[in-house]
């Protein structure tokens, strides 16, 4: 269980910012021109701390041509976020490193994490800095930038559970008795699994656990070759010993290849089970992974 924490000099607005117990207010003025979302977010994580959440199991480091194309994907079909970034990273747009572009990815992922809700004419926001402590804030910002802080929390983090590394709520576990969603599943029921051998077997399970995910969380779709699609946690195993975050578009994937790999914001519970026999993979989706809880 991996979470992934970025630091950043706060200004000295901080200093002002009032640590709240009850229901007073601390505001602040945002400028006359509407903002994009990401400026919002920038506003946010400039005034009061950038988020913590939950990331990808291993530091990725993307090749020259890996970034080059996320980056161009990026700039095409979200160019708010992209001129966003580069406005407040002060990069030169035009004159991008491979840095730069791992840079910016960095960056799309931060602003990721920061969940805004849409009211009538603002936005709600409540999700955990990274100060000396991890803090909870909750409150509102317009759609000039002005905020009002309306809680300020010391929490815990990660959350209770850890950081969830399970299935997401709409996969189907294959079972004997055909596909069934994983929030129905329970002890003792049937479903197809592996043993040592390869050869597929039916064993019935022995737990089904699930874990809420924290604000800013996101799953991974991945969509094979084949047509099937499976929606898990970055750090969810898969049943050769990778994970979930690790695959890229060309991997292969239970002998079919990935051809698209998208990160989609998700609230809710993840869901994970155990059936009974050696190995502890099952079928997600008609794609074979592994239990998490087969690693303890």
């Amino acid at each position: 269980m991996v979470y992934s924490t970025r630091r950043r000099c706060l200004p000295m607005v901080l200093a002002t910012l009032v640590m709240l117990s009850g229901c007073t207010v601390a505001s602040y003025s945002g400028g006359a021109p509407l903002l994009s979302l990401p400026q919002l977010k920038y506003r946010l994580i400039d005034r009061l701390g950038s988020p913590l959440f939950c990331g990808p199991p291993v530091i990725r480091i993307p090749s020259q041509a890996e970034a080059d194309q996320e980056v161009a994907a990026l700039r095409s079909s979200d160019p708010a976020t992209f001129d966003a970034i580069v406005a407040h990273e002060k990069l030169h747009a035009d004159k991008l490193t491979t840095d730069d572009e791992r840079h910016i990815l960095d960056e799309q992922q931060r602003l990721q994490a920061l969940v805004l809700n849409p009211e009538s004419d603002h936005f709600t926001f409540d999700y955990t800095v990274n100060r000396s402590a991890p803090h909870e804030v909750k409150g509102t910002i317009d759609k000039v930038g002005a905020i009002a802080v309306t809680a300020s929390d010391p929490t815990t983090w990660p959350k209770p559970g850890g950081c969830p590394i399970c299935l997401a709520a709409a996969d189907l576990i294959d079972t004997p008795s055909g596909p069934i969603p994983v929030t129905q599943l329970h002890a003792g029921m049937l479903v197809w699994t592996k043993d040592r051998t390869g050869q597929r077997i039916v064993a019935p399970v022995l737990t089904v656990g699930h874990v809420q995910a924290p604000s800013g969380h996101h799953v991974v779709r991945l969509t094979l070759h084949d047509g099937r699609t499976v929606e898990a946690s970055p750090g969810h195993p898969t049943a050769d010993g990778r994970r979930v975050g690790e695959l890229r578009v060309g991997d292969t994937l239970d002998g079919s290849q990935i051809v698209a790999v998208t990160l989609i914001p998700y609230s809710g519970d993840t869901w994970d089970l155990l059936p009974a026999g050696p190995t502890g993979v099952y079928w997600a989706n008609g794609v074979l992974l592994k239990s998490t809880f087969a690693l303890d």
